[in-house]
């Protein structure tokens, strides 16, 4: 079978979360994506964060499967002779430097589409390749500050909290996966590559739909609610007898399955509750009449009248919960690979299923230059020539130096 990338090569310069993220899934989909980690210690999140296995970073080991590793030192003129033999053979090159670095090592867009013209060249930024912050560093917490999601986040009588997961860095990924994907399209069409520039703000600020709605028909600023939903009533968290569920009423024929879900069908005759327009306006006096009555039931309970009322409900899973969930393992979300020195490690599994070219972990994440041998080998260079240049220092190949 055939994988639906298969074929497509990917020089991938990126670093931290959001770009290798994108890129190890353009990898479960069967890209061959080539890492380039430069010398003396690679991509940064190696050495980065609060967990480590054995050495190994469990940011690194989220980020980075189905790659290869080639490491190189990059200030030196055979590194990038090496460099520009893997531009030639690629299809996709990916970097997530801030705008202007990667021109000053020399592989900007305009050198490299001149050598390879049907290069897809994808830079993920903070805030994109030009205006006035184009030249500052951002990540994940900064983007989330200005784009607006920050101030949206939190309770209505505090201050503004980081979501819980790094959420721009996420919308990143995603954005840059379409962007390869439309980009390799295009260019069946065209025979020729372009520059795609994915700003990690513009991506986050996409996803204000429903404040935007709100904003641009009244012109004022959108108010935290909590855990409740902006402009839908009643659709929040609530505390059962012993945990916390979402349930909510989300079209107008909904809010009666609601009603029956928790035995009060009377309020769908409430006036102060007719329309969501006025449930939301009375959003507080709902509230007194649901947080009395989600407390006399489990979370189990709950779970099976709301489901049989084919009503919206969804329990607050602790990651512990949710890894062990019988929807997830329905879904084969949880699996495991074989790293080269820690044995068997968990990873999710890809977040798209294709049925007739499905993606697959087909192998752990790489040590540090664990393909530098191989990847030479690829375009031309013997053995002795490999050793020759680890001997100096201008590349990492770890079973030449053992």
């Amino acid at each position: 079978m055939t994988d639906a990338l298969s074929g497509v090569t990917v020089l991938d310069f990126s670093r931290h979360m959001a770009a290798p993220y994108g890129t190890m899934l353009l990898g479960d989909f069967g890209a061959d994506v080539i890492k380039v980690e430069s010398v003396p210690h690679g991509d940064g999140t190696r050495r980065t964060g609060t967990a480590f296995i054995d050495g190994e970073s469990g940011l690194f080991l989220q980020w980075n499967r189905n790659k290869r590793s080639v490491a190189l030192d990059l200030r030196t003129e055979e590194a990038k002779t090496v460099i520009w033999q893997l531009i030639e053979r690629s299809d996709v090159l990916v970097e997530s430097y801030r705008p202007g670095v990667i021109d000053d090592m020399g592989f900007g867009y305009g050198a490299v589409s001149d050598v390879n013209p049907r290069l897809i060249y994808c830079s993920l930024s903070a805030f994109g390749s030009h205006g006035p912050l184009a030249q500052y560093p951002g990540t994940d917490p900064v983007v989330q500050a200005m784009s607006g999601v920050m101030s949206l986040t939190g309770e209505r009588d505090g201050g503004p909290l980081l979501v819980g997961v790094p959420v721009a860095d996420y919308t990143g990924t995603m954005t840059l996966v379409q962007a390869v994907l439309l980009g390799l399209l295009a260019r069946e069409r065209t025979g020729r590559g372009q520059h795609a520039d994915i700003p990690m703000l513009a991506g986050l600020v996409f996803s204000l739909t429903t404040r935007l709605a709100s904003y641009w028909a009244d012109g004022k600023d959108p108010e935290r609610h909590g855990s409740a939903h902006s402009v839908v009533a009643p659709y929040q968290v609530y505390q059962t007898s012993d945990g916390d569920v979402v349930a909510g009423a989300w079209q107008p024929e909904a809010w009666p399955r609601f009603c029956a879900a928790i035995d009060r069908p009377d309020l769908v005759e409430d006036p102060r509750f007719s329309t969501n327009i006025d449930r939301v306006d009375n959003r507080e006096d709902l509230n007194l009449i649901l947080d009395a009555i989600f407390p006399t039931r489990t979370t189990y309970e709950w779970e099976e009248r709301f489901h049989a009322a084919k009503a919206l409900f969804g329990e607050v899973c602790t990651i512990s919960q949710i890894l062990s969930h019988p929807q997830i393992e329905a879904l084969g979300m949880v699996q495991s690979v074989e790293h080269p020195t820690l044995g068997s490690i968990p990873q999710l599994g890809p977040p798209i299923w294709l049925s007739d070219t499905p993606g697959a972990i087909r192998s752990a994440p790489p040590v540090y230059g664990q393909h530098t041998t191989e990847i030479l080998q690829s375009i031309g260079y013997s053995v002795d020539e490999i050793a020759n240049l680890s001997k100096r220092g201008v590349v990492v190949a770890p079973e030449l130096t053992e």
